[in-house]
């Protein structure tokens, strides 16, 4: 078992077993801010902070009969989570339940947009929970947009809600995949499930195949100098081939003001995103800066 998911368990058995499910992310978040190493990262989304991928372990451990959940979490499998925790991570456990067993719902929301304001900037209830003062502390977490720009970013080494709280401290308003199959091995990063975070946090997303490089070119690179090979030939090929969708680019930057390609590689140097910025960069219409996140 994944040990993240051994800590939502201990969790889970350290506040007697069951939780409100509208509760269960802020607990999570909460014990994530005593961390030294996050087992979870979060993002601002609908009801304040939340953890796509705790969502998606919720789901993985009802599948294996070790919770239930529908209006509740539920631990069924009561064999001991916590003592098999790092002393750390279980003193970060204990600590939360200690100070928060008995808050729960609204002053529990309450707490987390007050101490936390950034996390409920994408809050569809903060108006219900914060008065006026607080809201405007909420507003000024708010990350302003200034000057339209491109920025790139590769999810490497990346949970979901990192690379998506970049964008959005950013101001990212679009994000254009420029992966030739939207498909990864890693949780999120996949067409359907990134398009469906984007929008959680007010990102809008863009599929853009026909910027990608097949994947069989790519098989074989085993140095740097195979790398410059690719990419020499993709600008002359694909890039080349694709002023359309270059000048769609623009019209989203103009449009938006703020957007980002993505790719997989952290390292822009090391991915085709770099080159498809180089080649934004160099047009006479585009005239913006370019930034790699």
């Amino acid at each position: 078992m994944f040990y993240r998911r051994k800590v939502l368990l201990g969790l889970l058995e350290a506040l007697r077993f069951q939780v409100p499910k509208t509760d269960m992310q802020k607990y999570l978040f909460l014990v994530s801010q005593e961390q030294k190493a996050p087992s979870y990262h979060f993002v601002p989304y609908r009801f304040g902070c939340y953890s796509f991928q705790a969502d998606a372990d919720k789901r993985t451990l009802a599948k294996y009969g070790l919770i239930r959940s529908h209006d509740k979490w539920v631990l069924v499998n009561r064999q001991g989570f916590l003592p098999t925790l790092k002393p750390e991570d279980g003193a970060a456990i204990r600590k939360v339940v200690q100070a928060f067993r008995r808050v729960r719902g609204r002053d529990l929301v309450r707490h987390v947009y007050r101490n936390y304001p950034y996390y409920a900037i994408n809050s569809e209830i903060k108006h219900d929970v914060l008065n006026r003062a607080e809201q405007q502390l909420v507003e000024e977490r708010r990350p302003a947009a200034t000057s339209p720009r491109l920025y790139t970013i590769g999810y490497e080494g990346l949970s979901l809600e990192q690379f998506l709280n970049k964008l959005v401290r950013q101001s990212v308003a679009v994000l254009c995949d420029v992966r030739r199959n939207a498909i990864s091995m890693k949780y999120g990063f996949s067409k359907r499930l990134l398009q469906h975070a984007c929008d959680g946090v007010g990102i809008s997303y863009i599929h853009m195949p026909e910027l990608g490089i097949d994947s069989h070119k790519r098989k074989h690179l085993r140095s740097r100098s195979d790398i410059d090979a690719l990419f020499h030939d993709y600008v002359n090929t694909t890039l080349s081939e694709s002023k359309d969708s270059l000048d769609s680019i623009v019209k989203l930057v103009r449009k938006n003001g703020r957007v980002a390609l993505t790719c997989f590689e952290a390292d822009a140097d090391l991915c085709h995103r770099g080159c498809v910025a180089s080649a934004l960069l160099a047009r006479s219409d585009f005239g913006h800066q370019v930034a790699h996140l």
